[in-house]
């Protein structure tokens, strides 16, 4: 099938990147809190969206919640190249929206589960083919009581 490899590590820079942009946010030099000033937003949007992106951050790290930390993220990188665009502050727009292109390709690093289809079912046994990881394999189940188990990869 398909190496997810690479886009396992584009999630974790994704993730760095915007827990970094969380951390700025937090810590608010003197330059983030008077754009926040300028702009007429409050220090306390300022602490709440460190902290949301610190969140995305950690659930883009996180296999089971990526694509959590995917939309959290996009929503949050969304409403910065608003914001950006908003004050003309285009260049700050651009490399917010080049985040929020990066976001497309790391649902490719999102696990899913597999994919059961049941394909024959008789009084007899029943077969399962089932795919995970890009592995397909082929279960028979005999009756009574599906006791017996054959189990074949491919």
């Amino acid at each position: 099938m398909y190496d997810d490899t690479i886009y396992s590590l584009l999630a974790l820079l994704l993730a760095a990147t915007v827990g970094a942009i969380g951390v700025v946010q937090l810590v608010g030099p003197s330059f983030v809190r008077m754009a926040y000033e300028r702009w007429g937003y409050g220090s306390r949007v300022r602490v709440v969206t460190g902290a949301l992106d610190i969140v995305a951050a950690i659930m883009l790290a996180t296999p089971d919640m990526r694509i959590w930390g995917i939309v959290l993220a996009g929503i949050l990188t969304f409403g910065s190249v608003v914001v950006f665009l908003n004050h003309r502050q285009y260049r700050y727009a651009l490399s917010a929206i080049g985040l929020l292109v990066a976001l497309v390709p790391a649902t490719v690093a999102v696990p899913r589960p597999a994919q059961i289809q049941f394909i024959a079912q008789s009084e007899e046994s029943m077969t399962v083919m089932a795919s995970e990881d890009g592995v397909l394999s082929d279960v028979t189940l005999e009756q009574p009581g599906f006791g017996e188990v054959e189990h074949r990869a491919f």
